[in-house]
């Protein structure tokens, strides 16, 4: 079971059908003229950024989920079943819904989502 909160308020998705992320490397290349190898400024990866899809039961709890993804906050996702994907993280993009083509009542929520550390 998947968990979101902002601090106040919890939502509790059906199933989280999707979570993509992507760390964008910050390694800095230097190529040197006449050179066959450049020099390298090492830098840590960023934190992860990408989208979660959330599973509600009907159109009300999913559009309670986009109102909560449009608020300024930062939330937090909590899941039993895949502990590596618990994170804190802020919107980065696009809030969306779609009626789930399975069921044709159930809704999809789709987060773009930037990690923020603890």
């Amino acid at each position: 079971m998947s968990t979101i909160t902002d601090g106040t308020t919890t939502i509790t998705p059906l199933l989280v059908l999707g979570y993509e992320a992507t760390r964008q490397g910050r390694n800095i290349i230097h190529p040197i003229i006449g050179r066959p190898d450049p020099d390298v400024t090492l830098a840590p990866a960023a934190l992860r950024t990408g989208t979660l899809s959330l599973l509600f039961k009907d159109e009300p709890t999913a559009a309670g989920c986009m109102t909560m993804h449009a608020a300024a906050a930062v939330f937090t996702v909590d899941r039993d079943d895949l502990p590596g994907a618990s994170m804190r993280y802020v919107v980065a993009g696009r809030i969306g819904v779609t009626l789930d083509p399975a069921t044709l009542l159930r809704c999809v929520v789709t987060v773009d989502f930037q990690e923020v550390a603890p």
